[in-house]
């Protein structure tokens, strides 16, 4: 009973560290398509809800976006709330909820 009790656990803590965990062998290295992007960035402004941004150097950040400029143009906060910055649709990378 101990031994598939062990058994239960370990696996358990495989699979969870398998879909939960960092791991950079398994990111992302395709850009998400304009319009992709375009419609996540107009519902990350109208749901005030934080977003994680990739650029195609590899940096990120996390921050809200706060106002449509123009048609590709966004003003982002970072998550410190200290920094303002003019987000262009074609200098992001990847952008995530």
């Amino acid at each position: 009973m101990t031994n598939l009790l062990q058994t239960a656990s370990t696996e358990c803590k495989r699979l969870y560290n398998y879909l939960f965990t960092y791991d950079p062998k398994r990111l992302s290295t395709y850009s998400q398509p304009k319009q992709r992007i375009l419609v996540l960035l107009t519902k990350a402004l109208l749901h005030k809800q934080p977003v994680l941004l990739t650029y195609p150097n590899g940096h990120s950040e996390i921050g809200y976006v706060t106002k449509r400029i123009s048609a590709g143009r966004f003003l982002f906060l970072t998550h410190q709330q200290q920094l303002l910055r003019l987000l262009d649709l074609e200098d992001i990378f990847r952008l995530d909820l």
